[in-house]
């Protein structure tokens, strides 16, 4: 039976199929592998460099710092070195044939500036260093930014994990997949078959049927690990995840051209465009002009490798980029004063789903300039099916006095048989909506065409019955002919309503204004005749941190101590729970690429 994960988890791509783009130097390279770079720490780090062959000169370096050991960059590296660059790739402390222990994210940044101190120092480099990389190695450049160091002139960070924010939690839910993903960079080997979905699946399930405490998923695994014990013991978001961001002044010095690349459907697009967002809120105006976002319609892996199909949708051939030749015209524009990539038109640079059009923007607020509201109904019906479900209104009404009401028991386990688990993932046919424990509205049919550029928010007003439960809800396009297109999704533990730093208990059979920020922003053409469906729900999977509905750390919680949940959903103009829609009203957007 095929597994699937949610948006919320990183789908980590270890090895990508590069595209072979036209070299323009000699064909041969010369190889130096292993060779160690010592940190300020005295621990040594393993490098495999890649130097261009034929004249002897100094080059610009393109570097790589990555968890998944050097041997998944070769084929970047005959790349970069055929044409004009040294390319070096560095295995992280710990992993690989670098000496140290692998600690995730704690001693990036400063072997980050160590080792692009050292790269300026060698004979081959003329002292420019540019440095490349997706998911864990995206975050690699932010950090070593966080010590700015003088000879790094550019970095192209792609799916940026934000620690502690998109994972190993999201909105201070767990994923499962974090333990999966620290044996699988556990130690110094690459560990391929021990990442492999089976045992992974056996684990999660044992652990979810038998109603165990979240903390003890590592012995259940057979391994106890350090690392997500530490990650455990800070559930909030803490001053221990807050050191891994840049501070308002770190961003303020930085004075190099940076490209971040993410997807619609990026499991860490929250991290990308957080880390784009507190550099355009705090850096100085001069380094902002130079800061180019993308954001193409694909998932973690696609921000890499990307491709026109993505699990039932399907978009342009203009969405498969050659991404070795962008990073190339990257790096000539930054590290060899060439022009820049004709493919930056503007500074944020977007793919309109539905129409299948690259659109741009000076910035990521003028993507949207207006928002629709649509209000939750259930007059005539209790919400509970697609066929009859509650409606999104433009208004609210005044007389639907009545609430929606699920009633989840986290005993009975209904998780493990629900096909959204199930099921392979597909982005077109939600099979399983008709459920008993959600709550489903649609709006009308749309007037005309409209274009969703954004995040979807929900505004609800809930009353419960416990101190603490998970809640999502979910939006889609259902078309004319009632195909289901997935849009977003988003997260929210009740404890953490008013924000991720302090819990809070939730005040029992009261009514409280609940805000769902959006999980993703996206771009999409709805067409007219379409209509928006909402699903809200509780959370119940085995893919996630479980949330027994009481009041200790939920990673200590067990099922014998659980409390069923009665929770109810109100509407009215007194309690306008709503979703709001961010389009763009304006189609005065700049032209799209060749198609």
């Amino acid at each position: 039976m095929k597994k699937k994960f949610f948006l919320l988890f990183i789908a980590i791509i270890v090895s990508i199929n590069y595209a072979h783009a036209k070299t323009s130097d000699s064909l041969d390279v010369k190889l130096n592998l292993y060779q160690k770079i010592k940190m300020s720490d005295g621990i040594n780090l393993s490098s495999n460099i890649y130097i261009p062959t034929g004249v002897e000169k100094k080059y610009p370096t393109i570097l790589i710092i990555t968890p998944y050991i050097s041997d998944e960059n070769h084929s970047r590296g005959l790349f970069f070195s055929r044409n004009g660059y040294v390319f070096i790739t560095v295995d992280s402390r710990g992993r690989g044939n670098s000496e140290g222990e692998f600690v995730p994210f704690e001693n990036d940044a400063k072997d980050g500036f160590d080792i692009v101190n050292w790269i300026a120092k060698q004979k081959w480099s003329n002292g420019k260093v540019g440095m490349l990389g997706g998911s864990y190695r995206g975050t690699a450049q932010w950090l070593t930014l966080k010590h700015l160091p003088e000879n790094l002139k550019t970095i192209i960070p792609i799916a940026s994990v934000r620690p502690g924010r998109d994972f190993p939690k999201y909105n201070n839910i767990f994923s499962v997949y974090s333990l999966r993903w620290l044996m699988f960079t556990g130690g110094k080997t690459y560990n391929g078959e021990l990442f492999g979905e089976d045992f992974w699946a056996v684990k999660r399930e044992k652990m979810y049927t038998n109603g165990i405490a979240f903390n003890k998923y590592d012995s259940i695994v057979g391994a106890s690990n350090k690392t997500f014990q530490k990650w455990l013991s800070h559930p909030s978001q803490d001053e221990f995840w807050k050191a891994f961001y840049l501070s308002p002044d770190e961003n303020k010095r930085i004075n190099i051209p940076i490209l971040s690349i993410t997807g619609h459907f990026d499991g860490d697009q929250f991290g990308a465009l957080q880390y784009y967002k507190d550099h355009d809120t705090y850096g100085n105006e001069n380094a902002k002009k130079n800061h180019y976002l993308i954001i193409g319609p694909w998932n973690h892996g696609g921000t890499r490798n990307p491709k026109s199909k993505l699990s039932g949708l399907t978009f342009g051939e203009n969405a498969v980029i050659d991404m070795n030749s962008l990073y190339l015209n990257w790096f000539n524009w930054t590290l060899k004063n060439k022009e820049k990539p004709a493919l930056l038109k503007d500074r944020v640079m977007f793919y309109e789903m539905g129409n299948n059009l690259w659109r741009y923007a000076s910035n990521l607020d003028a993507i949207s300039d207006s928002n629709m509201h649509l209000y939750l109904s259930s007059q005539n019906s209790e919400a509970k099916s697609v066929f009859s479900s509650g409606n999104l209104l433009k208004t609210p009404l005044k007389k639907d006095l009545s609430a929606d009401q699920i009633v989840y028991n986290p005993s009975l386990k209904e998780g493990i048989s629900n096909p959204s688990y199930t099921s392979e993932y597909s982005f077109t046919n939600q099979s399983y909506l008709n459920d008993a424990n959600i709550l489903i509205y649609h709006s009308l049919p749309l007037e005309k065409d409209i274009t969703v550029n954004g995040s979807i928010k929900l505004e609800a007003y809930i009353s419960m019955d416990v101190e603490d439960t998970d809640l999502r809800f979910s939006a889609y396009e259902i078309t004319k002919d009632n195909t289901s297109i997935f849009l977003q999704n988003d997260f929210l533990r009740a404890r953490y309503r008013d924000g991720l730093e302090a819990p809070k208990k939730v005040p029992k059979d009261k009514i409280v204004k609940y805000m769902f920020s959006g999980r993703n922003l996206f771009s999409r053409t709805i067409k007219k005749g379409s209509r928006i469906r909402l699903v809200f729900s509780t959370i119940d999977s085995p893919s996630l941190q479980k949330n027994y509905n009481y009041w200790i750390d939920t990673s200590k919680q067990v099922e014998k101590n659980s409390k069923k949940a009665n929770i109810k959903l109100y509407h009215n103009t007194k309690y306008p729970s709503r979703i709001i829609v961010p389009y763009k009203q304006d189609k005065k957007q700049a032209k799209n690429t060749s198609r």
